[in-house]
Parts: structure tokens; sequence; C-alpha cells
């Protein structure tokens, strides 16, 4: 009787120790994504970003830059914009607040800030797609004035 107790506290302990491993490594791989993704942006590489973001990505600005408006950009436009200078060129620090995880979706609130220009203060939302690979399927950015 000893030694069931002992067998099955043992396994409880590795299957806790195996689900702690496991959200580790996911908080690293969405912390990886993410770093990606601004050294794409900040390089403009429309292609690695369409890669890294996912299919239905978006970008919702609610009054970004003093405008009284939210806008929702689609990943296409978004990749546009990027290909045409109007965004991106810009190398950020990153700083990760927080990374919350709840099964196959992960809310991660992160500060971008680089010498010489405004900081941004982001909330982005990434999902697991069908292969296991997380994707930035939202991103709303506030700049920091």
């Amino acid at each position: 009787m000893r030694q069931l107790i002992l067998i099955t506290f043992l396994a409880t302990i590795s299957l806790l120790n195996g689900k702690a491993q496991n959200h580790n490594n996911m908080k690293s791989q969405i912390e990886e994504i993410i770093t990606s993704t601004e050294k794409a942006a900040a390089k403009r590489n429309t292609k690695q970003l369409r890669k890294l973001l996912h299919k239905d990505y978006r970008v919702i600005a609610n009054r970004f830059k003093g405008s009284e408006n939210a806008v929702i950009i689609s990943k296409e436009s978004y990749l546009l914009m990027m290909k045409e200078e109007k965004i991106g060129g810009t190398n950020y620090d990153i700083h990760f607040n927080d990374i919350k995880i709840s099964g196959h979706t992960a809310i991660v609130d992160v500060l971008y800030s680089s010498e010489g220009t405004l900081g941004m203060h982001k909330f982005l939302v990434l999902i697991q797609d069908e292969s296991n690979e997380w994707k930035i399927i939202s991103d709303i950015p506030i700049v920091m004035e």
C-alpha cells in the first residue's frame, strides 16, 4: 500500500513538473516569435512578417497618435504599409511585462522602447495555428507620449 501511494505521489509530481516545463517552453516560444517579429518590422522584411503573423492578423489602433477613432488594419494592409515604408524601420528594445497563456491562446503585455522615438505599449494576442506554431493574431499598440 505504501508503494502504491509513493508511486502515485511521484507520478503526480512528475506530471505537474512536465506541465510547468511545457508552460515555460511556450513562454520562450512566444517571446521568440515577438522578438523575431520586431526584428523583421525593423528591417521591413515583409516576407518574414508574412510567416510570423497569423493569416487573420489585425492591428487595432484606438485613438492612435491623436486620432479620435479606432482603426483596424488587416494583415495585407499592414504589410503594404510596411513595404511602402509608412511604418516599420525602427529598432526597438523589448520588455515583456506579462505573458498569460490559456490553452492555445496567449495575451502578452509588452513595452517597446527606442532612443529618439516615442515608445509603445502593446497588447499582443497570439494563438497556436493548426501546426501548433504560435502566431500573432492581434496587435493593439498604444504610443507612450
